[in-house]
């Protein structure tokens, strides 16, 4: 199985791939990670405010 695969940035993808519309959307998932990436950082940091969603209460416990 692994001769028939190969990591290009990041990626696993068949070897020998040439179709450009595999690659293009390729570009636009990294460029995707990068902004979350970047948000996430940015939320850390202080620099943007957290989303205001909702979450709930999470019990983890089994005695809930």
């Amino acid at each position: 199985m692994q001769d028939r695969y190969e990591m290009r940035d990041g990626f696993i993808i068949k070897k020998g791939e040439t179709d450009p519309t595999i690659f293009a959307a390729m570009e636009s998932i990294k460029a995707q990670m990068l902004r979350e990436t970047a948000e996430r950082q940015a939320i850390r940091e202080g620099r943007l405010a957290a989303p205001s969603s909702n979450w709930g209460t999470w019990n983890i416990s089994d005695r809930h």
